[in-house]
């Protein structure tokens, strides 16, 4: 498995620049770094799960349950596909996903 929780040079450049601004607050990169990271955590977990869950599917023959965990999968791709902002202290930061 590929460090799928490292976050992109875009991610890590865009915090770099945060923290180099004269206004800069310890506390909101850190705040920024905390939640990216529970962000990529999640996504990544739930995409994982659902992947898991759809070979099982495949493996027990189970459309039904195929359908609705393909479903899922797309409703959550759909979900992060644009990326996902997050705001704290004034600061922003876009995360992608893929």
């Amino acid at each position: 498995m590929s460090n799928q929780f490292a976050m992109d040079n875009e991610v890590l450049k865009q915090l770099e620049i945060i923290k180099k601004l004269q206004k800069r607050s310890q506390a909101a990169v850190y705040s920024l770094y905390a939640q990216a990271v529970l962000e990529y955590s999640l996504y990544y977990t739930k995409k994982d799960q659902l992947l898991e869950a759809i070979d099982e599917s495949l493996v027990s023959k189970d459309k039904e349950r195929f359908m609705t965990l393909t479903n899922e999968y797309k409703i959550l791709k759909e979900e992060y596909k644009s990326g996902k902002t997050i705001y704290d202290y004034g600061f922003k930061l876009h995360l992608t996903f893929q």
